[in-house]
């Protein structure tokens, strides 16, 4: 397993973990659980008035039970839903479980982060519970589970990854497949000629993503070069500016909705791809195309200009 297919498919799984929400999130993590631990993960669903007894899965080796919280599209504002979650699970669960429980874990979507209400809710039960492991189970361990499988496991969940090969030799036909997906979206209002501005070599840095969404951008640098010839070559001479257009006006919106930058990423990066899981060179396509919107300043914010001294 190469660097380079593990960046992709720590991306393929941050794009999975916030696209699914609920019971999809469940499936999610109990299809990625059972891969790891064949027969020793137990799914667990409610039985009509039986309910779940505020178990959401079950890992016999180690005695813990999983209490999923799948949110929307990863949204971490409804803080005092997540809290009460807790609080209801963990009850069920003590009064239920008691006999196969030593651990209780909060398994969630949160990409971004938990609130810091949730951490300190977890500590207080774990001091009024000593007899019980407390503790998150998140995107990070989540990856390490993925990525100890086998490939065609690991493909399954999330998707294929871009070889080496594949990732320097972009498709056209796939290039131009993602460009007609975007352009069929934007709307009739005509295109002006834009400024192509000068980026700063510290933008990278600056908007402070995660490794596997700068590894996505660094590698995607490649290709953005022939992402810039397509749009020169284009029989439309505004194309290039209508795509970059609609990247601006989303990224805009995101702005203001105050996302991360890893979630801006997310947005813009499915923007392209969609919803579901997209062959190798499609995706590589998709990196391409984005590395070129960040190259040219259309979306994600450049590094202050440093004041003349």
């Amino acid at each position: 397993m190469s660097p380079i297919q593990q960046y992709w498919w720590r991306v393929g799984l941050e794009l999975k973990l916030r696209q699914s929400s609920g019971e999809a999130f469940q499936d999610f993590f109990a299809d990625l659980m059972s891969a790891a631990h064949g027969d020793g993960y137990v799914r667990v669903r409610p039985y009509g008035q039986l309910g779940d007894k505020g178990c959401d899965g079950y890992l016999a080796s180690s005695g813990r039970v999983h209490a999923c919280y799948g949110a929307v599209n990863a949204d971490g504002s409804k803080v005092a839903y997540l809290i009460g979650k807790m609080e209801t699970d963990f009850a069920k669960a003590k009064a239920h479980l008691g006999a196969v429980m030593k651990q209780w874990f909060v398994t969630h979507n949160l990409v971004d982060g938990l609130p810091i209400e949730a951490v300190l809710k977890l500590q207080e039960m774990e001091k009024a519970n000593p007899g019980v492991t407390f503790g998150f189970a998140a995107m990070e361990s989540m990856a390490e589970i993925l990525l100890a499988l086998p490939v065609a496991r690991i493909e399954t969940l999330v998707g294929p990854a871009a070889t080496a090969s594949e990732s320097q030799n972009l498709d056209a036909i796939e290039l131009k497949g993602v460009i007609d997906a975007v352009i069929a979206a934007v709307d009739e209002s005509p295109a002006q000629a834009g400024e192509v501005k000068e980026v700063s070599p510290q933008k990278l840095a600056h908007n402070n993503l995660s490794g596997h969404w700068r590894q996505l951008l660094t590698f995607g640098f490649q290709n953005a070069i022939h992402v810039a010839a397509y749009f020169d070559k284009h029989p439309e001479p505004l194309t290039g500016e209508r795509v970059a257009q609609r990247f601006r006006h989303r990224y805009a919106y995101l702005r203001a909705e105050h996302l991360s930058a890893d979630a801006t990423m997310s947005n813009l990066y499915t923007m392209i791809l969609g919803v579901g899981t997209p062959s190798a060179a499609r995706s590589v396509a998709a990196q391409a195309l984005l590395a070129h919107l960040f190259e040219s300043c259309d979306v994600l914010e450049d590094a202050p200009v440093a004041a003349a001294s």
